[in-house]
């Protein structure tokens, strides 16, 4: 290439993005494709698992300015090695999904008052191809995060098509009081049906790593009462009527063993469709992930449904996550499965300083956990957000040397 084509391009490429730069030099237009070099990625001297997540915004706006190539050569630049990308959320999916589209009717697809993201409803070829790609050529894994799970908006397609799907609680109210979201029930089998075949696609479909659920796969402990959900117990208790009390202890248990049997069904049909992947669950600590989300999650590390365990800790006080990282549970499932620990990294606005952020690194090391992940991208790595030189010099330094989980 001519050296002042060269550096039009370099300047087109600053100002534009990266995948595809329009050049107009004396031979009229040309077309120029280009993308962010391969990062060599060296000897692998651990297992030890970095994987940040990037929300289903930072992966929409990357994919439509071009710029997805350079945001995952930063990672790889960063010796990062997995990214948990985003591809359910708010009664959508990321992709085109065949099982999302036949839940939702065709008028309600492309509503013009749609409550959801503009993207949505953009032409699109598909962006999880595009982070799949990115992702292997940078020797990164790439593990679409079904971040929803069994939440969604109340006046998303799915809910208001189905609202039989939909738990409640003692009082009928469909909207939890933190989230203002309603919850899909775990034991209904349309349910069930729906979520599986959704998950089950994405891993007979594309050649990913793995999936994740995190704590969003769950139902909050006040919820169970609805019509479906009580005729069920009924059939099963002799007539009785579902505990008045939702944190009655066999109340809680037969709700909960509802979901380990949708967790049971996605394992197996993942396992199936693609036996290679893994399946990693992002949840609280047990004992809070149980006692308000009914999710039971300790017992699928017992049951073998897990391959990888995330854990949120999300404190910024030394003290505050000194404490739960010496969770007695939380250090005895680590000879079952490989833990890693989450970690906050801060508003969009107000992020945590890099101190921080190695501070909790460097004590997820002392404790022999078995990596780091940041929540989230936007923050931590979104580079024209972040004090790139900086924060750069400290990634180097805490990750000397490539490194690939077990």
């Amino acid at each position: 290439m001519p050296v002042d084509l060269l550096k039009s391009v370099r300047r087109s490429r600053r100002r534009f993005g990266s995948s595809l730069v329009l050049c107009i030099c004396s031979l009229g237009l040309v077309w120029v494709l280009w993308q962010a070099p391969t990062v060599p990625r060296g000897a692998v001297t651990s297992t030890e698992l970095r994987g940040v997540w990037m929300t289903d915004v930072g992966a929409a706006l990357m994919y439509y300015t071009t710029r997805l190539d350079e945001a995952i050569a930063h990672l790889a630049k960063l010796r990062l090695n997995t990214l948990y990308a985003s591809v359910w959320n708010g009664g959508r999916t990321l992709y085109p999904s065949p099982i999302a589209q036949r839940a939702i009717p065709f008028r309600e697809r492309f509503a013009i008052g749609s409550l959801h993201p503009l993207w949505y409803r953009l032409p699109r070829p598909d962006p999880l191809s595009g982070l799949l790609k990115q992702a292997h050529r940078q020797h990164l894994r790439l593990i679409p995060w079904f971040e929803y799970g069994l939440m969604i908006p109340p006046q998303s397609a799915i809910a208001l098509q189905h609202p039989d799907w939909l738990s409640a609680t003692r009082d009928g109210q469909q909207q939890d009081e933190t989230n203002q979201q309603a919850w899909l029930n775990p034991a209904h089998p349309e349910v069930q049906k729906f979520l599986t075949d959704l998950i089950v696609d994405v891993a007979k479909r594309y050649p990913i790593d793995g999936v994740q659920l995190d704590d969003h796969f769950g139902l909050p402990i006040a919820f169970g009462y609805d019509a479906y959900t009580v005729k069920r117990y009924r059939a099963e208790h002799s007539g009785q009527a579902p505990p008045a009390d939702p944190t009655d202890p066999d109340w809680m248990a037969w709700r909960s063993s509802h979901i380990t049997q949708l967790m049971t069904k996605i394992v197996q049909g993942v396992q199936a469709a693609r036996p290679e992947a893994i399946v990693s669950l992002s949840p609280n600590l047990p004992d809070f992930a149980y006692r308000n989300y009914l999710q039971d999650w300790t017992r699928w590390v017992d049951l073998g449904l897990l391959d990888e365990v995330v854990v949120q800790v999300y404190r910024s006080q030394p003290s505050a996550f000194a404490a739960e990282l010496s969770n007695a549970r939380l250090r005895q499932l680590r000879s079952q499965v490989p833990v890693a620990i989450g970690i906050y990294t801060g508003p969009f606005f107000a992020p945590k300083s890099i101190e921080q952020i190695r501070q909790q690194i460097d004590r997820i090391r002392q404790t022999q956990f078995a990596g780091v992940s940041f929540f989230c991208w936007e923050t931590t790595f979104w580079w024209f957000r972040s004090p790139t030189e900086e924060n750069n010099r400290v990634y180097s330094r805490l990750f000397p040397q490539a490194s690939r989980p077990r």
